[in-house]
């Protein structure tokens, strides 16, 4: 897991992977207002997928939180494997009766 530190709030990468066609990554950050989690998938060039970007968000207003820290939602998506972080959160979400925004984007990209 790396750590960034961008404009003061907190930016953590809880998975990273390239392979020959996409760059895979998923992100627990936070703005002045939002923690947001995000997982994401950039296809790489010269692939028949090329410029197709995809991700999947959960957005949750920090004044929405009831007392659950960023840290709090990091260490929780640290227990899960990769492919169940989204739902458990969400699950977690919901079962503390926390507000939050989802969604999927997929869109073309101008990379071709």
């Amino acid at each position: 897991m790396e750590q960034l530190n961008l404009f003061d709030y907190r930016k953590d990468y809880t998975f990273k992977k390239d392979n020959q066609i996409a760059h895979y990554y998923d992100i627990l950050s936070e703005t002045d207002d939002k923690i947001i989690y995000s997982e994401h998938i950039d296809p790489k060039k010269d692939f028949s997928i090329c410029g197709m970007d995809y991700e999947e968000y959960v957005d949750v207003k920090k004044k929405d939180l009831k007392n659950l820290s960023y840290d709090d939602i990091l260490n929780y998506l640290m227990n899960f494997k990769k492919e169940e972080r989204l739902d458990k959160y969400k699950t977690l979400l919901k079962f503390r009766d926390i507000e939050f925004e989802s969604d999927l984007f997929t869109w073309c990209g101008d990379n071709f």
